[in-house]
């Protein structure tokens, strides 16, 4: 195999294992784009072979709404997961439960911001008025940090998984 087809099938791997996760993603920044009246092109579909899946929607040319569309995923994904990790841990039976955990698992692992997600924040934080300025950059600073750092956000969505169950008492094995 060639390289770039190993990578096409680690991707393909990857996208099967977390497709319920990677679209609650992709969905959650359309619902943050609709509430913030910036015009979606196209719905997401998954995207197998390639890096990653995305949004094809209007330029947005606020500060609110880019951190808003950014991190749509993080509240949405995360809401799923204490929904699915609860499920696990209170209504289902052996061996049901465990596909709570999994749901859980891929909600909290995709739920944090992409790069490309977070790619324009600090620009538009940098556009703000003078007197809000400051925010902006508290803001979007460690946010676009944390996703641009190689394997700090992969490990954040590990980390989640691990709180987010906590939150519900997880006892599902």
């Amino acid at each position: 195999m060639f390289p770039g087809r190993l990578r096409s099938a680690w991707n393909a791997l990857v996208t099967a294992a977390l497709a319920p996760g990677i679209l609650s993603h992709e969905y959650a920044h359309v619902l943050a784009c609709r509430l913030c009246s910036i015009d979606v092109h196209a719905t997401p579909a998954l995207n197998p072979f390639g890096d990653d899946a995305y949004v094809d929607h209007a330029p947005v040319d606020s500060f609110r709404a880019d951190f808003a569309i950014a991190l749509a995923p993080l509240v949405g994904n995360s809401v799923l997961g204490i929904g699915a990790f609860a499920l696990a841990a209170s209504a289902l039976a052996p061996p049901w439960n465990l596909a709570g955990v999994w749901l859980g698992a891929c909600f909290a692992l995709t739920a944090f911001p992409s790069p490309s997600d977070t790619a324009d924040l600090v620009g538009h934080a940098r556009s703000l008025p003078p007197r809000t300025r400051p925010v902006g950059y508290a803001l979007a600073v460690p946010v676009r940090a944390l996703t641009r750092t190689p394997f700090v956000a992969g490990m954040l969505g590990y980390l989640w998984i691990l709180v987010l169950y906590g939150l519900v008492g997880g006892t599902s094995f």
